[in-house]
């Protein structure tokens, strides 16, 4: 059975979730531009070239009892959104941000929207709306303004 657009690309970001080396939360990022044609992918990982946390077998975050969503300066990875907005540079523009990711002890899908540094990037770069799995068969839509009005709230009251 043929599945929507909005399924097709939260179903390919899901896999590229996979593909990630963090050791509690992966994510996967496409961007998509109006033509439905993919402009970059994204994953959650460490710098290029450098050392992962699946290579280490720990994370320094989950040994220190970090608690998830605050200090990601002490994380190796590379969020998702980055990596995307990255790849696509100037072509990110006017597109849509396909988000989805999964616990890794658990395999349970997340809910989580972007972090506040990732919603100033994707603002920044003109990125037109949000598009994050919920579940396996439905997904909520968010502006990307809207997100950071949120997230900045959420930072300032910290």
């Amino acid at each position: 059975m043929r599945t929507g657009r909005h399924q097709y690309f939260l179903d390919l970001a899901f896999r590229c979730a996979h593909q990630g080396t963090c050791l509690r939360r992966n994510f996967g990022a496409i961007i998509v531009d109006e033509y439905n044609t993919i402009v970059s992918t994204g994953y959650t990982g460490a710098p290029r070239k450098q050392v992962d946390c699946t290579e280490l077998g720990r994370c320094w975050r989950k040994e220190h009892q970090i608690p998830s969503g605050s200090n990601y300066e002490k994380c190796r990875s590379v969020h998702a959104e980055m990596n995307a907005l990255l790849q696509a540079g100037k072509l990110a523009r006017g597109c849509t941000l396909y988000l989805a990711g999964y616990e890794v002890d658990t395999e349970n899908l997340t809910r989580i929207w972007p972090c506040f540094l990732c919603s100033k990037m994707i603002v920044n770069a003109g990125v037109k709306t949000i598009i994050m799995r919920t579940s396996p068969a439905s997904f909520e839509e968010i502006d990307p303004a809207i997100l950071y009005q949120k997230r900045s709230r959420e930072a300032l009251e910290a």
